[in-house]
Parts: C-alpha cells; sequence; structure tokens
C-alpha cells in the first residue's frame, strides 16, 4: 500500500500542517484526518494544533438513500386491515405467522383491534357423535376391511357401518370411549 509521504502533495501538506485542521487537510488532499496524524506521528513531524474545522454538509440525497429499508414487507398490502381485522385472520391471508403481523402492527404504531378473535380451528371428525355423552369407538369390519365408528351403542354402530353401504357388517368390536 502507499504511503501518504509518498505522494506529491506531501510537501504542501507539510507547509499547511500548521494552518489547517486535520480535517481540513483531509478534504483538501484526500486521505482521512486519522490517516494524515498517523503519517505526521510516523515522520516524527509535530504540528502546532488548530481548531477542528468544520464537519462538510452531507448531501441529502445520501441521507435518503441510508434510510431506506432493505426489502418490501408483505404486509405492506395489508395495512389498511390493520386495526380493524384480528391479527391472525390477517396472518392467514397474508400467509405469515401471528406474531410477525403484530410485531409490524408495533413497528408502525397501529393499534389492535378490539373485536375478540374467531376460535382457533379444530378438527371436526367425529365431532357430532363424540359430543354425546357416553359415545364409544368401535372397529366394524366389513367384507375384511376395516373402520372406525363412533356410536354410543353397538347397535349404532352396526346400524352406521350398514349405513356405509359397503357390504355385510361381519364383525364389531369395541375399543374404547371416544376423546372429546
Amino acid at each position: 500500500m502507499r504511503r501518504i509521504e509518498d505522494s506529491p502533495w506531501w510537501s504542501e501538506l507539510l507547509r499547511l500542517k500548521d494552518e489547517l485542521s486535520l480535517r481540513e487537510l483531509s478534504a483538501r488532499f484526500g486521505p482521512s484526518p486519522a490517516a494524515i496524524g498517523n503519517a505526521l506521528r510516523r515522520n516524527g513531524i509535530v504540528r502546532k494544533p488548530s481548531r477542528a474545522g468544520r464537519k462538510p454538509k452531507r448531501d441529502p440525497s445520501e441521507e435518503a438513500a441510508a434510510k431506506r429499508p432493505g426489502r418490501p414487507s408483505v404486509l405492506d398490502d395489508f395495512q389498511h386491515k390493520m386495526g380493524t381485522l384480528v391479527d391472525r385472520e390477517i396472518a392467514e391471508m397474508a400467509g405469515v405467522t401471528v406474531s410477525a403481523v403484530t410485531n409490524y402492527r408495533r413497528r408502525h404504531n397501529i393499534k389492535a383491534s378490539t373485536a375478540r378473535g374467531r376460535p382457533r380451528k379444530s378438527p371436526a371428525v367425529g365431532r357430532a357423535a363424540s359430543s354425546k355423552r357416553g359415545a364409544r369407538g368401535y372397529r366394524v369390519v366389513i367384507d375384511g376391511e376395516s373402520f372406525v365408528v363412533i356410536a354410543s351403542t353397538i347397535a349404532e354402530a352396526a346400524e352406521r357401518a350398514t349405513a356405509l353401504g359397503r357390504g355385510e357388517v361381519t364383525q364389531i368390536e369395541l375399543l374404547g370411549r371416544a376423546l372429546g
């Protein structure tokens, strides 16, 4: 790496070292103020410290470019619905997690919906029969094929198996109480 001392403007920098601040020398010759200070120290050159020069003003377009977000959020399209719908519904529509919607909403100072959320979906398999008191699971064999039927009694299980229309019921076995 080329040293500052080898540059053609080094002699002019030495002439101005006591008149200008390191920041002003940096603006005039190019290297950073720290690099100029290190080069002077490395060569044993003592300079009379001067007041720090003014910081150069930044270009406003550079500041705007520095504050731009990395990428757009999927939730930007759903921002108008936030606060009116529950986070879970927006998450399902956007295909993201509920916590992602909550974090987005908080980051953008959007208040949560006051409506209560709908209950979580749960499987409805065997719900009607298992909600009855005393529902049981029965293994029913029809032409060698096994099925599970939820019913209160063995007679009801046979009736439901016959209603399937797959053939003659050859065997029924009690499995146990149905979970509900």
